[in-house]
């Protein structure tokens, strides 16, 4: 940690990981990484990643270009593929993952890392995880035509993802994994507190 200038706190702390490998990801997850030009985690992910894959709380501060989205959507990914294999989804059910972005391009961006991993796993012989990118401004039927098979992710801006919600399209019981991506934002400047507390 004092190499890497990482400050932590809290107790009982998972310790850093300095690689992808130890960390225990499928070889299809490291392929899909390299393919991405990623071969060794930078200082958030030594820390981070292993914190959320414990399965612990984490406020993540880092840098701009730092890595900060793999460290919430690649967790996701690998907690959808487990539920998947303990019991596929139904028609209609899911989310086991949700994103809240404060912006539709963050959000488009996070769902596409998410879709590279899913679709790395599929070639690998795994099961589909279907993701959802549900921000405002895209056609509602083609929300919905993702949702009806049953979706295990959900990349959203909070205004769509309530509105999703109040109209019962989308359902939170089975959501285990919750991440706000640049939460400053979105309770800030994006003024989305109460989209945030309805889907808390």
């Amino acid at each position: 940690r004092d190499k890497w200038h990482i400050l932590t706190e809290g107790e009982d702390l998972p310790p850093p990981i300095k690689s992808f490998r130890d960390m225990r990801f499928p070889d299809c997850v490291l392929g899909a990484l390299r393919e991405k030009g990623i071969h060794k985690p930078t200082p958030i992910q030594i820390q981070g990643l292993p914190a959320v894959l414990s399965g612990r709380d984490l406020i993540g501060i880092a840098f701009t270009g730092s890595g900060k989205t793999l460290v919430f959507t690649l967790p996701m990914v690998m907690l959808a593929l487990e539920e998947e294999h303990k019991m596929p989804i139904q028609r209609g059910e899911g989310p086991f993952g949700l994103i809240m972005c404060p912006s539709r391009e963050l959000a488009r961006q996070t769902w596409e890392v998410a879709q590279h991993f899913s679709k790395s796993l599929v070639a690998a012989g795994e099961p589909e995880l279907r993701a959802l990118c549900c921000i405002g401004g895209s056609a509602l039927k083609e929300q919905m035509d993702a949702i009806r098979p049953g979706v295990h992710m959900v990349v959203a801006t909070p205004g769509r993802l309530k509105d999703h919600l109040a109209k019962k399209r989308i359902r939170l019981d089975l959501c285990r994994y919750l991440c706000l991506d640049e939460a400053d934002r979105l309770i800030g400047e994006a003024n989305f507190e109460e989209e945030v507390r309805a889907t808390m």
